[in-house]
């Protein structure tokens, strides 16, 4: 970039020390215009915050995101979640209901996230404190049938929100 600008002010420099070469006058003033639009950008770019992401850096993280078992292992029966010092066993044909939520944090912020709900207990997974939470969700997508994502969002006073994803069509004592 500093290269752009050096070259640019040359251009001028050698506009200025030849301006009697160029037949017209408005050659002149044109070349001196492009210079001075081309270092004003350029002087901009330079000094304004950069758009450090690009699309292959963000696709390169999203990969990796979804790659990441994080908290959870994965089988064709269920998966398996790590808590504290034991680790659980969920069984996919267990699997009651899976709701989205979003729960606000003293109005400022909002903490979002996934509740499934089994025949034996419910577990709440937030995006920002769990990993491997985007691999659950596909895998949660890829083992349940009938998901939905055109369900209502229910909100209450204080303003969560939660939207269910996953109901089973029958519920029974297993």
């Amino acid at each position: 970039m500093k290269k752009v600008i050096a070259a640019d002010i040359f251009i001028i420099v050698l506009v200025y020390l030849y301006y009697p070469v160029f037949e017209s006058e408005k050659i002149s003033y044109f070349i001196i215009f492009l210079c001075f639009v081309v270092l004003c950008f350029s002087i901009a770019k330079m000094y304004a915050p950069s758009d450090q992401e690009n699309y292959e850096s963000v696709e390169k993280e999203i990969d990796k995101k979804y790659a990441e078992d994080g908290i959870f292992r994965y089988t064709n029966d269920g998966f398996y979640v790590k808590r504290k010092k034991t680790t659980e066993w969920i069984k996919w044909d267990h699997i009651v209901s899976v709701y989205s939520f979003s729960i606000p944090i003293l109005h400022r912020a909002r903490q979002t996230g996934l509740e499934i709900i089994t025949d034996e207990d419910s577990y709440e997974f937030t995006y920002e404190n769990t990993p491997g939470i985007e691999k659950l969700t596909d895998q949660l997508i890829s083992h349940l049938p009938d998901w939905k994502l055109d369900s209502p969002t229910i909100r209450d006073n204080s303003g969560a929100e939660k939207t269910i994803l996953f109901q089973r069509n029958h519920i029974s004592n297993i």
